[in-house]
């Protein structure tokens, strides 16, 4: 008896690490999306006092949504060794997808409700 998991083993787990990875990504480059459509510009009646809409939502993203991304992320992980060692799933994007998706919503829903 071996304790060393078999080869195609840890190729489901790296396979669903990468779709899970690719998640997060997705998540970074649609809110840098979202960041081109907002204006940059600071209304002229306020002078150095206001912040454009660009500034305050780079702001919210540093100190709100990264955390909670970096929390959602540890979370997923946790998930994903899990689902890897105790299901029979060998579907690769649907254990990424498992693992990423729930944490990534629940993240998405407090961050909107704020």
């Amino acid at each position: 008896m071996t304790l060393a998991p078999s080869r195609t083993h840890l190729v489901d787990a790296r396979s669903s690490f990468l779709v899970l990875v690719g998640w997060y990504v997705a998540v970074v480059v649609s809110f840098g999306l979202f960041l081109t459509t907002l204006s940059g510009s600071v209304p002229a009646a306020c002078g150095e006092v206001c912040d454009s809409e660009r500034s305050r939502a780079l702001l919210f993203g540093l100190y709100v949504a990264t955390p909670a991304l970096f929390l959602a992320l540890l979370v997923s992980l946790a998930m994903l060794s899990v689902l890897v060692a105790r299901t029979r799933i060998r579907s690769s994007a649907l254990l990424g997808s498992l693992s990423a998706v729930p944490p990534l919503a629940v993240c998405g829903i407090v961050i909107v409700s704020l």
